[in-house]
């Protein structure tokens, strides 16, 4: 990652923990759409958590689901389905970082791996067996 490219990345990552920080994991709409989101990656992937599925990805793979989650953050953001477009951009900056050098950006990223692995384990633990 070019380090232009970086301070960008970091530049939103420090937004949306910054948010989450100020309220946003108070959310639990949006938490649940993180979760759900989260738990579906790691899922289609065949991984137990965030960090396995992270560690699994090749620069390719990333790529593929950045441009799906794209694609999907945009379609919620069009039918005003803010929460969940919020929750997929903090897939995606996570994803992002994957290949970061910049110490901050990686302070900042494990930051929202950790709200990631808890929205993804109160998924499974509350919301998952409710919806069979």
């Amino acid at each position: 990652m070019n380090p232009q490219a970086e301070t960008e990345l970091l530049a939103q990552l420090t937004e949306v923990v910054a948010n989450l920080h100020d309220g946003g994991m108070q959310d639990g709409q949006a938490m649940f759409m993180l979760g759900a989101g989260a738990d579906r990656l790691v899922s289609i992937r065949a991984h137990n958590n965030w960090s396995h599925l992270k560690a699994s990805l090749t620069a390719a793979d990333i790529m593929e689901l950045l441009q799906h989650i794209d694609a999907e953050g945009n379609a919620a953001l069009r039918q005003e389905k803010g929460r969940e477009a919020y929750a997929l951009q903090a897939l995606a900056l996570s994803l992002a970082t994957v290949d970061a050098e910049q110490d901050t950006t990686k302070a900042g990223a494990a930051l929202l791996d950790q709200v990631i692995e808890s929205a993804l384990s109160n998924f499974r633990t509350h919301a998952k067996p409710a919806l069979g």
